[in-house]
């Protein structure tokens, strides 16, 4: 069954990825790397950000869950789930694992891997050309 407001659920996760928390987040891990931001101490900035970023992908993929074939293979076109999942892997390794963190994170993933293999998903299947819908600062 299609999610009715297709077009809202898009702005949501766009805004999540966009908003300031985030971005900064986003640059940090550019810079030291998720896993080291992982391991830093508990109660550091480093180790908020990175719960963030992983908190934030478990929540774009449990929105995403009930989008059907055609809106979920619309929403990859936007949405850098493999790059993401490739960056945040190592740091959701190590606070833990996919089973505890993640989980749903990893379903999207290995859908949007489907779809990279298909013919739809032909021009998305390298690193930078997701980087165009990373909405990276």
């Amino acid at each position: 069954m299609p999610v009715k407001d297709y077009e809202a659920l898009v702005n949501i996760v766009t805004q999540l990825r966009l908003n300031p928390p985030y971005q900064a987040a986003e640059a940090l891990r550019r810079r030291s790397g998720a896993a080291a931001m992982a391991t830093a101490s508990q109660g550091s900035a480093e180790l908020a950000a990175i719960l963030l970023m992983i908190g934030t992908w478990e929540r774009i993929a449990i929105m995403a869950k009930p989008l059907n074939r055609t809106q979920l293979h619309t929403f990859f076109r936007s949405t850098p789930v493999s790059l993401m999942w490739e960056a945040l892997k190592p740091a959701i390794d190590a606070v833990g694992g996919t089973a505890a963190f993640a989980p749903e994170f990893e379903r999207l993933n290995k859908s949007y891997n489907s779809w990279l293999n298909s013919g739809a998903g032909r021009d998305f299947r390298s690193a930078d050309r997701q980087a165009v819908t990373g909405l990276f600062a």
